[in-house]
């Protein structure tokens, strides 16, 4: 089964990990949403970065299908650019414009091609990467919910979609990534050997926490990753 046929189960997933990490972004005090993430910003810039990431693709779906609903547009235009909104009502509101919106994506040819980023994307590869975002910023927040909560599918999404982003990087290195759990990578040619389980990995290549991760000489320093959501 390729990735545009496991669509639908790709969105039921992507359903409960959205729905984790509302129940955590609800439970957040205003003044603990400016407490520092994993990655040096505060959690009100990391969800609101996933909020815009859910809108843009929702945007490149709908403009690649031409029948974007005046409903739709209005919510992908307004409710991601007023800063007025609550984060948590407009994280929600991404989620629906996105979802309503990927649903449709097998009626796409497979080989259509997303700009997002910088990053070429299939129709199949849209939802995993839109999973990885909301893992990766879930796990960044530094609340009782980590990344080994995620589904393993879940986290191997995480896990590909930092290798996408690695993979257009400046200056990154040649790498051949090895997961625990059976995934292979190769990054460059006569890439260094780096082996670990998938949740170490989404933390070397996102933040540079190396973990339990294993290696037969130190681990090169990785270039700053374009955006990740």
């Amino acid at each position: 089964m390729n990735r545009i046929e496991a669509l639908y189960s790709d969105l039921s997933r992507l359903g409960r990990e959205t729905e984790m990490m509302d129940t955590v972004i609800t439970m957040l005090a205003d003044d603990l949403m400016e407490s520092t993430t994993a990655d040096g910003h505060s959690r009100q810039v990391v969800i609101s970065r996933v909020v815009d990431g859910g809108f843009e693709l929702a945007g490149l779906i709908n403009d690649k299908l031409s029948t974007a609903s005046a409903d739709s547009a209005d919510a992908s235009g307004d409710l991601s650019d007023d800063p007025a909104d609550d984060v948590r009502i407009r994280y929600r509101r991404c989620h629906l414009a996105f979802t309503a919106a990927a649903a449709q994506l097998t009626k796409l040819p497979e080989d259509t091609v997303f700009d997002y980023r910088g990053l070429q994307l299939t129709p199949g590869d849209i939802v995993p990467q839109r999973i990885g975002e909301i893992v990766i910023a879930h796990d960044s927040l530094g609340t009782a919910w980590t990344i080994e909560e995620a589904d393993p599918d879940s986290a191997l999404d995480a896990l590909e979609t930092l290798i996408r982003r690695l993979r257009i990087a400046e200056a990154a290195p040649a790498l051949v990534v090895d997961s625990t759990e059976g995934d292979h990578w190769q990054i460059g040619n006569n890439g260094q050997a780096v082996n670990g389980d998938r949740e170490d990995l989404v933390h070397w290549l996102a933040w540079g926490y190396p973990g339990e991760l294993e290696s037969d000489s130190e681990l090169p320093t990785l270039p700053t990753l374009p955006r990740w959501t």
